[in-house]
């Protein structure tokens, strides 16, 4: 070959993963700026017509890191889910947690690129841990208390709005409530937010 340059042979999944391996580390050092696709074509080490074959177009590649983001968050909230003996504040700490590491903020920079994308895996996650949250509430509920499906929908929104806002803003917002930073900090207030849920299911 010229130049004694040996072609790399990728099978389709390989390249895709690398382009997505390369997008989400653009995103990552410098915001939704980082997404030019031919730098993103250049770490990746494949062609920008390659790009353009798996994803269609930027926006394509968007939905597509904004799918894997939300898979991601999914797979950490059914984990959290699917253990039976969490306490409430147990379980609000791993939904906090879950939306740490640079998973909040992608999903942030992400929805701020493409508003109108694909917002349906989204959608289901919040449903299915309003259906837990729900169930939960009504097996602890004392008799004759009435626990609408709405409330734990309301108490979900609640709860991703908080952990989203936590995982952006957090330090900043803390500092000008006065508040320490630290684990401590965290467990007071998930306890704090775990009153309130159980505060509304106690009978008026």
């Amino acid at each position: 070959m010229a130049n004694g340059v040996k072609r790399v042979r990728r099978t389709p999944d390989e390249a895709r993963r690398l382009i997505l391996d390369a997008a989400r580390e653009a995103i990552a050092r410098t915001g939704p700026d980082g997404l030019r696709l031919h730098d993103i074509a250049a770490a990746a080490g494949v062609s920008h017509p390659l790009i353009l074959h798996h994803f269609g177009s930027r926006a394509g590649l968007v939905r597509a890191l904004t799918r894997e983001a939300i898979a991601e968050l999914r797979d950490k909230l059914i984990t959290a889910m699917a253990e039976p003996h969490h306490s409430t504040e147990e379980l609000l700490g791993r939904v906090f947690e879950a939306f740490r590491d640079g998973l909040g903020q992608r999903l942030a920079w992400l929805a701020t690129i493409d508003p109108d994308g694909d917002q349906g895996g989204s959608t289901m996650i919040q449903r299915e841990f309003a259906e837990h949250l729900h169930a939960r509430r009504v097996a602890a509920a004392p008799a004759g208390t009435t626990i609408t499906q709405e409330e734990s929908q309301f108490l979900v929104h609640l709860i991703a709005i908080a952990a989203l806002g936590e995982a952006i803003y957090g330090t900043q917002f803390r500092r000008s409530a006065g508040l320490s930073k630290g684990p401590e900090t965290d467990r007071r207030f998930w306890a704090w937010l775990a009153a309130l849920i159980r505060a509304r299911t106690t009978p008026a």
